[in-house]
């Protein structure tokens, strides 16, 4: 009995999959659990709908995406800190505060996007990347001694 799967299922498939099961299990495990529908003509086409509208959203993020590392590699984000008398910070730069950096320069960067690989605890110019995925870009941040 074919089958699109509703989510994923451990050796037959993934969530959006139209896979090929025997009769029993799909109507005494799979369907009754909600684990899949059955493969008829108006569950097909809802199926290629969703996968359609999945991709065409996978294609916005990309694009956004790559927006966004262009204007984060343009803008010039500093962020100010209290320090010691050594330039030391008290407290790591984190993610959440360079996207408030950002979002100060009407950029909108989701801090779980942005990766520091070592803790910034210094003032002056600081790498950081911006992720999604397999896709990485780096732009540079100031660190500066709050006045």
């Amino acid at each position: 009995m074919k089958v699109i799967l509703e989510q994923d299922v451990a050796k037959i498939g993934m969530r959006g999959d139209v896979v090929e099961v025997p009769n029993g299990y799909a109507m005494n495990q799979l369907i009754p659990k909600k684990m899949a529908s059955a493969a008829t003509g108006a569950n097909l086409k809802n199926a290629e709908a969703k996968a359609a509208g999945k991709q065409a959203q996978a294609e916005a993020d990309a694009k956004m995406f790559t927006v966004v590392a262009g204007q984060l590699k343009e803008a010039s984000l500093v962020i100010k800190s209290d320090t010691n008398e050594e330039g030391g910070l008290f407290k790591a730069v984190s993610p959440e505060d360079i996207a408030a950096a950002a979002g100060e320069k009407s950029i909108d960067v989701d801090a779980a996007q942005v990766l520091v690989g070592e803790p910034i605890k210094s003032v002056g110019e600081h790498t950081v990347e911006l992720v999604r995925g397999d896709a990485r870009e780096s732009f540079t941040i100031t660190v500066e001694k709050n006045a």
